[in-house]
């Protein structure tokens, strides 16, 4: 997920001929907007191949839900499904993450002909179009698919095989029916677009409002996908200062500073940061070195957050004081624990931490 929200032309395989090609004037096939809607689509909503291949250009809807519990509002992010085998066209919500990438899209894609539906033969203008044609059904498993594979270092197959187009689907079906709160059987399988399961004992008709809760209630992403912004540097790793340990070779951006700790992820203190001898602040001169420095990448990696960690990102200020104060004591990476440092009420906001996309187009 983080390689497909960070997605960019350099991590396809570049499109032209060879004399361009020599010129280093790399471009893909396929706009780069049209390419990250695609995923997006694909990693957040659930749909099957085809589904994701006849989408009109019209598909996203913008709403307000309510919770009925709460009386709270909240943006609704609604996408249009086009019939499929199994049951006519039905509306259903999705993260707003994927409606912000079609509409990006949506802004720079040219006109386009209309263009027959491959089931109802009916002319419709379909959102994944370029020169007139359909986007090919085999480029998210032949060509998106690997690339992302190769960006995030995994392999391109497991034990249960192939990483293809349904995977998505499948894995996001068994995160919401695992969520805190999860969706019910029967809202799972209306939200998927079953006309029957086998492990349902009933099928529930929901008002589309009701399942537009329920599905923020899970809140399969922003539960799921906490991620910080880190800084690789190539060059402390290629020279092995790093090996060495003369060097860090691992930042994470803490807002205003960096945390060179290699095990980030394990540290008590990775939000109430007591800035020891691992924080490096980006005001000071290697900080600021840091920040124009050749062979530096630029990744992103997810973080478990505890429910504390989770209320104080929220704003929660009790919870904010009550987490500083239970680590006042602790000893931090270097040794030293906050109340030492004369640190004990420090709190750093991680600004690079995507810890919500529940907002509506900008």
């Amino acid at each position: 997920m983080a390689a497909g929200l960070t997605l960019n032309s350099e991590d396809l395989k570049p499109y032209g001929t060879p004399a361009s090609k020599a010129k280093g004037q790399l471009s893909t096939y396929y706009p780069i907007e049209m390419l990250r809607a695609l995923v997006g689509v694909w990693l957040f909503a659930g749909c099957r191949i085809d589904e994701i291949h006849r989408l009109e250009l019209d598909c996203i809807i913008w709403d307000t839900g309510t919770d009925p519990d709460t009386g709270e509002q909240f943006t609704s992010c609604l996408l249009r499904v086009p019939a499929n085998k199994t049951s006519g066209p039905f509306t259903k919500p999705v993260d707003p993450v994927v409606g912000q990438l079609v509409d990006a899209w949506k802004l720079v894609r040219p006109i386009q002909p209309d263009l027959p539906d491959r089931k109802t033969r009916q002319p419709r203008q379909h959102l994944f179009t370029w020169r007139g044609q359909l986007i090919g059904k085999a480029y998210l498993n032949d060509r998106i698919i690997p690339a992302l594979c190769s960006k995030a270092n995994i392999p391109e197959s497991d034990s249960r095989g192939a990483l293809t187009s349904h995977r998505a689907r499948a894995t996001i079906a068994t995160q919401l029916l695992n969520a805190r709160e999860p969706l019910t059987l029967a809202d799972l399988q209306q939200w998927l677009g079953h006309k029957h399961a086998a492990s349902t004992r009933y099928y529930g008709e929901i008002l589309q409002r009701t399942l537009s809760a329920a599905y923020r209630k899970a809140d399969y992403f922003t539960r799921n996908v906490r991620t910080i912004q880190v800084l690789i540097d190539r060059e402390s790793i290629l020279t092995g200062t790093a090996a060495g340990g003369e060097q860090p070779w691992k930042y994470y951006d803490l807002g205003d500073g960096y945390c060179s700790y290699d095990f980030f992820a394990k540290c008590p203190h990775r939000l109430a940061c007591a800035k020891c001898s691992f924080y490096l602040p980006k005001q000071s001169n290697a900080g600021q070195l840091l920040a124009v420095k050749d062979g530096i990448d630029q990744m992103l990696e997810q973080l478990d957050l505890t429910d504390d960690e989770r209320a104080a990102l929220e704003g929660d200020r009790e919870a904010l004081t009550a987490l500083a104060n239970r680590l006042a004591d602790v000893a931090t990476p270097s040794g030293p624990t906050p109340n030492e440092l004369g640190n004990g009420t420090a709190f750093i906001p991680l600004t690079a931490l995507r810890a919500s996309l529940r907002e509506g187009p900008p």
